[in-house]
């Protein structure tokens, strides 16, 4: 049975999902959470020593599923 998921983003500034995205199940939504903080990261601009973001994905109710979290950092030799 499909579900809307609602994808909140974090990196120093909290940015609601209001609109969410229908998927399959929670696969799904991992996928797209996995893809969603990939594609933040590589707009975060490549003069950045480090950046996180964290995803929190709530289902239709509010509450939350999970949350993922990922970072990059550059560290010199």
């Amino acid at each position: 049975m499909t579900q809307r998921y609602f994808f909140d983003t974090f990196n120093g500034t909290i940015v609601h999902d209001d609109v969410g995205r229908v998927l399959p199940d929670v696969l799904s939504a991992r996928l797209e959470a996995r893809r969603l903080l990939q594609e933040l990261i590589a707009g975060s601009g490549p003069d950045r020593d480090t950046c996180a973001y964290r995803a929190d994905v709530r289902d239709e109710r509010g509450r939350r599923v999970f949350s993922a979290t990922m970072a990059l950092m550059f560290e010199a030799g």
